[in-house]
């Protein structure tokens, strides 16, 4: 599985390797983003749609100082996967970015269940359109859950590695 920590709180932290066995979708945010708020409403729809396969979201802030904006986020949007916050060029050097390079919000990751990046989608992808984002998410996800299984093809790669 992949070493990466998402921060909850203080010395509290999810690592995806605590999560060995699921798929899972994990999305880069900014709070004060209306993109990423419309996109976070979706992941909560479909971690409920989802939960009974497998499928587990897990959410991180990266702006500046995004601990302190983090709790008001998960009350507005009433999301009960986890949310938590990193520095964003540790983030960015997880998604194959190099550090001080501008990323484009959100920033979503679907990891099978061996622990492989299936694919990532940057904020300016065409595919995450408000009208499409939906449909891009769940067949991702769809497609995702048959690659993790045995037999399955190999791993797309992801952009910037």
């Amino acid at each position: 599985m992949l070493d990466f920590a998402i921060q909850t709180g203080p010395d509290k932290y999810v690592w995806l390797a605590d999560h060995a066995g699921k798929t899972l979708i994990v999305a880069f945010i900014l709070t004060d983003c209306s993109h990423c708020q419309f996109t976070t409403g979706l992941l909560k729809d479909i971690q409920k749609d989802y939960a009974g396969q497998g499928v587990e979201v897990l959410e991180s802030a990266v702006e500046t100082m995004s601990a302190l904006y983090v709790a008001d986020f998960i009350r507005k949007t009433g999301v009960t996967f986890p949310v938590g916050y990193n520095d964003l060029n540790y983030a960015a050097r997880f998604l194959g970015y190099p550090d001080n390079q501008p990323l484009l919000m959100p920033q979503i990751i679907f990891i099978d269940k061996g622990g492989t990046i299936r694919q990532q989608f940057a904020g300016d992808d065409a595919s995450l359109a408000k009208d499409i984002q939906d449909k891009t998410l769940r067949a991702t996800l769809d497609m995702t859950l048959k690659q993790g299984k045995p037999g399955a093809t190999k791993a797309a790669q992801p952009k910037g590695r």
